[in-house]
């Protein structure tokens, strides 16, 4: 068990120097002073965010199902702190939390994901986001239901979904209410974040926890061809039945379709 937590900590502190280091060498940031702390902080932070979950799979029993008291929690949370700072002056907000690194310092992104600013993007419409997340979201559900269905419900998937859709419902609630997302926690001079893009960062960390605890990767890098084609053919026929199931219609009674394979045949 000792080995475990270790090994948790280890993934999310590391993933976080990986993708930091990145910032810092595009940057060319190289004051020590600076460095220290946005490396150790955040890598303590999310060390410990490892080390809680990591508890919490021990005392927990993982249920089926999404638990929609905590989903509602998790966005309220989100939404509060936003609604809080709208009935502020929150644009002429500037406080060091951690100088010279964190800084409370909303500013509003219009184009409603931070996606397209790291794409560069000037403008974006809050409709093609709304549209756009909410099939990212559906595929993402159906990719869950159908690992749960064929793997196992574990405290790392399941978590993985529940702070997925925390971050996606608070991105359509952004979208379709705030006119954008009002960031509030800044990285000088990287990037400005939210609540919500917290949750986001949680779940990648979740699902690559669980692709390590249930030995997924080297399955996955070692799968035959046929294998995975085979796979593929089942999740399009779980995505099939969902619809039918959505839409009211039934599949052909096992008798029925295999009474019509046999009479093709003949």
């Amino acid at each position: 068990m000792t080995r475990k937590y270790f090994r948790n900590i280890g993934i999310f502190s590391i993933i976080w120097m990986v993708v930091m280091v990145i910032y810092a060498v595009s940057h060319q940031v190289t004051s020590t002073e600076y460095l220290w702390k946005f490396f150790l902080i955040p890598g303590l932070f999310l060390g410990f965010i490892a080390a809680l979950a990591t508890a919490l799979e021990q005392i927990f029993v993982t249920r089926k199902g999404i638990n929609w008291i905590f989903l509602g929690l998790a966005i309220a949370l989100d939404q509060g702190i936003k609604a809080y700072l709208f009935s502020l002056e929150w644009e002429s907000l500037s406080i060091p939390l951690i100088k010279p690194v964190f800084y409370l310092e909303p500013t509003q992104n219009t184009l409603g994901s931070y996606l397209w600013v790291l794409m560069g993007f000037k403008r974006g419409s809050h409709l093609l986001n709304i549209i756009l997340f909410s099939l990212i979201g559906i595929v993402f559900v159906e990719v869950w239901r159908f690992y749960t269905h064929r793997k196992r419900n574990s405290f790392w998937i399941n978590g993985f979904i529940h702070l997925f859709l925390a971050g996606l419902v608070a991105n359509l609630i952004d979208n379709a209410f705030w006119g954008g997302s009002l960031d509030y926690i800044t990285i000088k001079p990287f990037y400005t974040f939210d609540l919500k893009d917290l949750y986001i960062t949680l779940c990648e960390l979740f699902l690559v926890t669980e692709l390590f605890d249930n030995r997924l990767v080297k399955h996955l890098l070692h799968m035959p061809g046929e294998e995975s084609k085979k796979l593929n053919r089942d999740f399009i026929r779980f995505i099939r039945r969902d619809f039918r199931l959505i839409t009211g219609k039934q599949d052909d009674p096992p008798d029925q379709a295999q009474s019509g394979r046999s009479g093709s045949n003949r």
